[in-house]
């Protein structure tokens, strides 16, 4: 799949001139133009060298305030999922909690189409359960009805990365998980990461699917905002999450070439490393750019003890789940959120010098038993 343009002939036109400037995506900037580094990107500059300083340390867990009473034991839940590895952690970090529990989980993954997500929730809501944590591949205007009905039912329902603004007054979504201030956190640090690593403004671009808008869009301004506010705009480069492992690699290996002096890539998803490597030693690539990642896994520390990958953004994976299982509870024995309806979850930067494992994916240290605790469960 090729970079997503529209209009063909303008977009052939676009791309000459991009070529013939040098400056496609966004990548001029004080650096380009041989200017001095303006007051406000030094400071942006110094603000990105503090948190990578911070970040890069651990990080401890978050505190999760205890319940009043014991969490409810022997509740349905209903888990909607899809077919990328990390949300299958996520999804199984709810099941092992919601067990733990007690309760009954029903586990269904869409296929991440539009018709296959619909379906999906078409059988959730027909058979309405007590709870339900759901990873959407559609806007929820396009579940509204199947939402009404679960809301109408009682079902108390959280949002894993939710595609809008899925949080309204008395709306069937309650909370979300890496929502909004999850996701400009995240594109945040991955601005600052790579603004400390470079000790200023530098060439990079952004690798995302912008068929996720909502979710990761934020992500990506985030990212953009760093990058700029310290003296040189990112390019961006879309891709289709469809071909992970397929025809992504040979899309970053294409927007390099076309972008030389470019340092920087940072993915919007660990997955897109599928294949990555292989593809820059191939196109004589490697070790001339960083790859920079997001949702460390076990196969991305790896790669960064190796020195074939430079950093990523450790998230809360299974601690996600268990996130979200802590919301619904509260949902439903009527303990307020407050804060905790939309936060910011655990993040670290890892890189060499702070890989200390590299046999499971990074998660805040000692959350299950956090959360259980706070449950009056373990």
């Amino acid at each position: 799949m090729q970079t997503r343009l529209s209009t063909p002939v303008a977009a052939l036109a676009a791309g000459a001139l991009c070529l013939a400037l040098a400056a496609c995506g966004g990548d001029g900037g004080a650096e380009a133009d041989g200017g001095g580094t303006s007051a406000a990107a030094k400071a942006v500059i110094a603000d990105a060298e503090a948190a990578f300083a911070k970040y890069t340390r651990p990080q401890p867990a978050a505190p999760v305030p205890a319940l009043p009473a014991p969490a409810p034991r022997g509740k349905r839940l209903a888990v909607v999922t899809c077919a990328l590895p990390v949300c299958v952690t996520l999804s199984d970090g709810a099941e092992e909690a919601a067990r733990k529990l007690g309760w009954t989980v029903t586990t269904l993954q869409s296929n991440s189409t539009p018709q296959g997500f619909v379906s999906v929730m078409d059988q959730v809501a027909a058979n309405p359960p007590d709870a339900l944590a759901y990873i959407p591949a559609v806007p929820d205007s396009s579940i509204r009805p199947q939402l009404a009905k679960l809301q109408a039912a009682g079902t108390k329902i959280t949002e894993i990365s939710p595609q809008t603004a899925a949080l309204t007054p008395n709306g069937p979504v309650q909370a979300v998980v890496f929502g909004q201030n999850d996701a400009a956190l995240t594109g945040t640090l991955m601005g600052q990461a790579v603004v400390a690593d470079a000790d200023g403004p530098v060439k990079s671009v952004f690798v995302w699917d912008p068929s996720f808008t909502g979710s990761w869009g934020p992500i990506k301004d985030a990212y953009q905002k760093v990058l700029k506010g310290a003296g040189r705009p990112a390019g961006v480069l879309e891709v289709s999450n469809a071909n992970i492992g397929k025809t992504v690699p040979s899309q970053i290996v294409s927007y390099l070439q076309a972008h030389p002096g470019t340092r920087y890539v940072a993915l919007a998803v660990v997955d897109y490393n599928a294949g990555l490597d292989a593809a820059l030693r191939a196109a004589g690539l490697a070790g001339k750019v960083k790859i920079l990642s997001r949702a460390a896994d076990a196969a991305s520390l790896k790669a960064i003890q190796a020195g074939t990958q430079w950093a990523s953004i450790g998230l809360e994976l299974g601690a996600a789940g268990y996130r979200a299982i802590d919301q619904l509870i509260r949902l439903m024995t009527g303990v307020p959120l407050g804060d905790r309806a939309d936060a910011a979850g655990w993040q670290q930067i890892y890189v060499k010098g702070n890989v200390t494992q590299t046999s499971d994916k990074p998660e805040p240290p000692d959350y299950a038993r956090t959360y259980l605790t706070a449950w009056r469960a373990g």
